[in-house]
């Protein structure tokens, strides 16, 4: 664990799902959680967390939250924590916080400095349902069975997240710790091969960090964003068929660009960015505007 990191910073990721499950809800048949006004489909922080802590553990880190059902007191027994501050040591709780259950201590919580609201996909989304059969054999029979699932043909999902260095203060999460995040959530996204998660792609990353000592950041990044499709929005299938027009985007950041230290930023080539009507290419676009750009490994 290193020094706290002193700089406050924003986090958007934009990634997109083809035929797949971006977040079932298990208490409605597991199907994807879908904004009922928007038609827009959701995932939760929770499950956006769990992709970042699946590949933590890959790389051999240590996590509190293991994905697995676990007794939290025996939890604490197993990780050698005896004291609430012990827990500092995880990765998971530096950046994201957590609940250690402690019998001598009153306060038990740590409020982690990164929070990441819902993701929302940035346009209506079709819901498929499909059937299929698994056949299995026992030594009398072979038997089959139904299976049943709800996928989405296409949705391109927006991520927004502070990065809070107050909160930092206190658990200890280090400029290190947020180079392991954002690592975590491009590759995590790429390495969702599962059955229902397949064909998570990441398309767009940036992380916006203020001066030191600001205490400030614009807010609600991903409200400057606009999708630009000539796709009626339900039968939009690939990222081809879109654009991200990012003119409020830079504008925004133009107005408070003496605010901004620097911008980090990853792409992998295929999302089509637009300003003032014309495509350009993102990192140009904000050195135009007088931003140092750094591109992410």
């Amino acid at each position: 664990m290193g020094n706290p990191f002193k700089n406050r910073s924003e986090i958007l990721f934009i990634y997109d799902v083809k035929w797949a499950n971006p977040n079932g809800d298990p208490l409605d048949e597991n199907k994807p959680r879908i904004d009922e006004e928007t038609e827009k489909c959701i995932v939760t922080d929770v499950r956006f967390k769990r992709t970042i802590r699946d590949e933590w553990q890959e790389w051999g880190e240590t996590l509190w939250v293991s994905g697995e059902s676990v007794n939290p007191e025996q939890r604490t027994k197993d990780l050698g924590i005896e004291k609430k501050e012990d827990a500092l040591k995880l990765l998971d709780v530096r950046l994201f916080g957590a609940v250690i259950p402690m019998k001598k201590q009153a306060d038990t919580s740590y409020t982690g400095p990164v929070q990441f609201r819902f993701g929302t996909s940035m346009h209506a989304v079709k819901v498929v349902f499909q059937q299929g059969t698994a056949a299995f054999t026992t030594e009398s029979a072979q038997q089959r069975s139904f299976r049943e699932e709800y996928l989405i043909p296409y949705a391109l999902i927006c991520f927004y997240g502070v990065a809070n260095e107050n909160a930092a203060k206190i658990t200890g999460a280090s400029e290190e710790d947020m180079q392991k995040l954002l690592k975590a959530i491009w590759n995590g996204t790429k390495n969702l091969i599962t059955r229902s998660k397949m064909e998570h792609n990441p398309r767009l990353l940036l992380r916006i960090i203020y001066k030191e000592g600001l205490h400030w950041h614009i807010g609600e990044l991903d409200s400057y964003l606009k999708l630009v499709s000539e796709v009626e929005e339900k039968s939009i299938r690939d990222v081809s068929q879109v654009c991200i027009d990012i003119t409020d985007l830079l504008n925004k950041l133009s107005q408070y660009r003496d605010k901004i230290e620097k911008i980090e930023h990853k792409e992998d080539g295929r999302l089509k960015l637009t300003a003032n009507g014309a495509q350009v290419d993102l990192s140009n676009s904000l050195k135009d505007i007088g931003l140092e750009v750094v591109n992410l490994p």
